[in-house]
């Protein structure tokens, strides 16, 4: 006779396949037919399909591409900015604004020094350390640059003198400078703001999107590079005015001999996969901050400034008022991965933080008679993963053991057994600065539970903070 704990037992291995694998396998299948995908209930409040333009070339709104940046290397700044130069956008219809996040776990923050060495003349010495006043000022001349104020080529002109006597800066830079600068009528746009109180990044985003002219707000973080197409692919999609958000896709470049960058890159690789079907059948579950793009009225007073994680709030409620999210893997953003497993352990508990906030914040969309196709997605992709899986697993590892009385119960024990062993060996491992491959799945995937307990932690004791946690990356 099957008792409680075996029903129950089977209820929770089923649950756990479907949040890790069954899901994908699912939604491979739905996807696979129109038929079926055009049969399954779309929320009450979907917004109607009406297109702009037939051909998505012909589609060039204007954008603003938002930067966040706080703390950030000077390779990496520089890195980014050239990055910029090379967007195939037409550059009148596109501003940059770096939204600089004052960094307090340092005495200077060379932020503001590398955008103004590279961008403009006189270089200084440091940021913030006695330069403050003086720098804010000299920022302020060139925030709104106007033909009446600077003519196009004095600035050109300066830029290509900063740029030139700044280290590290490749040779074809007066190239990009020539291609930016081509014309009177191509006047590209660079905008700085700052937040010295150090309030969140996402407060400074907010004030930053209120000083944005573009339609489009292009999201991205200073360590993050666009494939050169990136804005292109993104934006095109907003023709169809049932689009408000596009999810560009996020990639993580393998490190030799990094644990940490290959489960990253493994966890986003699987990521990426669901989140094409996702799009294909309604909504993105999520958008990643590194870069995702958005219509500016529906940003309407911002994102609120007590989200931990803001860009999946930001582009889950956007979905919940009717909105689709598309996913775009032809606009993608490179970063490094992150050095330690230390370092990705404290970014997966401030996202396990941030999941059981969203949660909170989004619980109309559990209501599937109202949002019917966009609640199975969130609930198969996010809610299950984030907030039952982890519980779920010590709870199978229990009540294996007390149903321990035939020879499948011994098999599925012995396989969790094995499982969270090669998990510690992997630990040890990884501290030892060795890293054999059959040991690192097992052990990322335990990090990544421990720290939805952590995340959990710090949540309901309010201690996840929302400003930037700088992690080291290779």
């Amino acid at each position: 006779m099957i008792t409680v704990l075996e029903i129950s037992f089977w209820v929770f291995i089923v649950i756990i396949f479907y949040s890790y694998l069954g899901y994908g396998i699912l939604m491979s299948i739905i996807t696979r037919s129109q038929t079926i995908m055009d049969a399954i209930p779309k929320p009450f409040n979907c917004k109607p399909q009406i297109f702009e333009t037939q051909n998505p070339e012909d589609y060039l709104p204007s954008v603003s591409l938002i930067i966040s940046a706080s703390g950030e290397s000077e390779r990496t700044l520089k890195e980014k900015i050239e990055n910029t130069f090379q967007l195939n956008y037409p550059k009148d219809r596109m501003e940059v604004i770096f939204a600089i996040a004052y960094d307090t776990a340092s005495k200077e923050d060379s932020t503001l020094r590398v955008f103004y060495e590279t961008f403009l003349k006189e270089p200084t010495e440091s940021g913030f350390s006695g330069k403050e006043e003086e720098l804010y000022i000299k920022f302020r001349k060139f925030e709104n640059i106007s033909k009446d104020e600077n003519s196009l080529a004095e600035l050109q002109v300066q830029l290509e003198n900063s740029v030139f006597t700044s280290e590290g800066i490749t040779e074809n830079a007066k190239q990009m400078l020539d291609d930016f600068f081509g014309g009177e009528e191509n006047e590209f746009k660079i905008k700085i703001t700052k937040d010295i109180e150090r309030k969140g990044k996402i407060s400074q985003v907010n004030r930053t999107v209120k000083n944005a002219v573009g339609e489009i707000l292009v999201f991205s973080d200073a360590n993050s590079m666009f494939n050169r197409d990136a804005i292109k692919n993104l934006v095109k999609h907003f023709r169809n005015s049932a689009v408000g958000c596009v999810a560009g896709e996020k990639r993580v470049l393998t490190a030799e001999g990094s644990t940490s960058g290959e489960g990253e890159g493994l966890y986003w690789k699987y990521e990426s996969f669901l989140k094409r079907l996702d799009s294909k059948l309604w909504t993105t579950v999520g958008a990643a901050g590194e870069i995702f793009a958005v219509r500016k009225f529906l940003w309407g007073d911002g994102v609120l400034e007590s989200a931990i994680i803001e860009d999946f709030l930001l582009s889950m409620t956007i979905a919940q008022n009717g909105y689709r999210v598309i996913y775009e893997p032809n606009a993608y953003a490179e970063e490094e991965p992150t050095k330690e497993m230390s370092d990705e352990f404290v970014r997966r508990r401030r996202i396990a933080a941030g999941g059981f906030q969203s949660i909170v914040y989004l619980k109309p969309l559990m209501n599937i008679f109202k949002y019917r196709v966009l609640t199975f997605q969130y609930v198969s992709h996010r809610v299950l993963r984030w907030a039952v899986v982890p519980f779920l697993l010590p709870i199978v590892f229990v009540i294996n053991i007390i149903l321990i009385s035939n020879i499948f119960f011994i098999l599925m024990f012995a396989f969790q057994f094995c499982f969270y062993i090669f998990a510690i060996i992997g630990y040890v491992l990884e501290r030892r600065g060795k890293k054999i491959k059959i040991f690192y799945f097992p052990y990322v995937l335990t990090l990544m539970n421990i720290a939805a307990y952590a995340g959990l932690k710090r949540y309901l004791k309010n201690e996840q903070k929302v400003t930037w946690e700088r992690v080291k990356r290779n």
